[in-house]
């Protein structure tokens, strides 16, 4: 196999499959605008100064990143959505919502005003992003993607430390890609903010995202730092970085297009925006909580059906003396039947009762 800047002769022996993807990936870089449907990245490198202030609310944001989200309209003529992902080099309170909003913002003032220029809604409508258009959980963002018109603009923040979980990102994968299997006919542009790249699954940071916005600091803990990666560029990050150790190196393991700046301007209402994320955080919590109940109370069950011998029946009888109790003999058999598939996976020595 031929060497490159990336994979080595060695590497390419030990890991085929991961050579197979990066060199496909380095083919697709070398391959021009006109070879593709999806647009392009801009220029590489480092990105422009800041340019005019932009949207009707006059903030700065940087030359090529607008280059770049000025060419989303076209891919969604297309009858696509347009996924993009906010990342935060892995750490938490780096900026990474405030370059969301105003991404999001932007784009939202984009479309509105092509939209004013074909007629499509009067001179005077106002640029069609607030707070509503901001979730925190992927169930919440498939309500108001049902609810919001064709090609809107919405942000899934994903901000919490909590991401770490694996449990946790193996629920949130799996709700994004039900969200995209029934709601991606909706043609709307979705910014995925989250600390880790590289916890997302393959399919939706490879394949299904458009681009990757990394924020992170300077040496000297400054916020307002961000690079940028394109379609191709961000595949390959992730089948190279995702082998390396440490959040540094994965996010260095391939250099971007160009990075930027951004200002600390936060185009929503941010007072509102910060009481949205509380009560988000409470409602996991307390969903959280009351899973961790609904276990223990069946194991409880399962004691005293398997310890104490006692009958189905008679544990729904002793449920149901206390007031406000509805219970059915079928919802402890499930749940008994729910603890011992569960003991028998981490290797616990029972016996299967006949009576149940």
């Amino acid at each position: 196999m031929e060497d490159n800047k990336f994979i080595t002769e060695e590497v390419a022996k030990a890991h085929p499959i991961m050579a197979r993807k990066a060199n496909r990936a380095l083919d697709n870089l070398e391959k021009t605008e006109s070879d593709y449907s999806r647009p392009a990245p801009a220029v590489p490198n480092r990105g422009k100064e800041y340019v005019n202030p932009v949207t009707d609310l006059k903030y700065r944001m940087d030359g090529y990143l607008v280059d770049n989200l000025n060419e989303v309209p076209k891919f969604l003529r297309k009858a696509w959505d347009c996924v993009i992902i906010v990342s935060g080099n892995a750490k938490v309170r780096i900026g990474k919502s405030t370059i969301a909003m105003q991404t999001a913002y932007y784009l939202a003032w984009l479309l509105n005003e092509q939209n004013k220029k074909k007629g499509l809604v009067p001179e005077d409508n106002p640029v069609p992003f607030d707070n509503s258009n901001v979730v925190f959980d992927p169930d919440a963002l498939m309500k108001v993607a049902e609810k919001k018109p064709r090609n809107s603009v919405l942000v899934y923040d994903e901000g919490r430390a909590g991401l770490d979980s694996a449990r946790a990102m193996e629920n949130i994968n799996k709700a994004m890609q039900d969200f995209f299997q029934e709601c991606g006919q909706y043609g709307h542009v979705i910014i995925i903010v989250l600390p880790d790249f590289f916890k997302l699954n393959e399919t939706i940071a490879v394949p299904r995202s458009l681009f990757l916005i990394n924020a992170f600091t300077d040496k000297n803990y400054n916020r307002g730092y961000f690079s940028f990666y394109s379609e191709h560029r961000k595949e390959l990050l992730y089948i190279i970085g995702k082998k390396k150790w440490g959040s540094s190196s994965k996010y260095m393991a391939v250099d971007n297009n160009f990075h930027g700046k951004f200002c600390d301007y936060f185009p929503i209402n941010k007072e509102l925006y910060d009481e949205q994320k509380k009560l988000a955080l409470k409602k996991r919590r307390k969903t959280n909580l009351e899973a961790r109940w609904h276990i223990e109370r069946n194991i409880a069950w399962w004691i005293m059906r398997e310890k104490f011998d006692c009958e189905i029946k008679d544990i729904v009888k002793l449920m149901k003396s206390y007031p406000d109790i509805k219970l059915s003999e079928k919802t402890v058999e499930g749940a008994l039947a729910k603890v011992r598939k569960y003991l028998k996976r981490e290797h616990y020595d029972i016996e299967d009762d006949e009576n149940d």
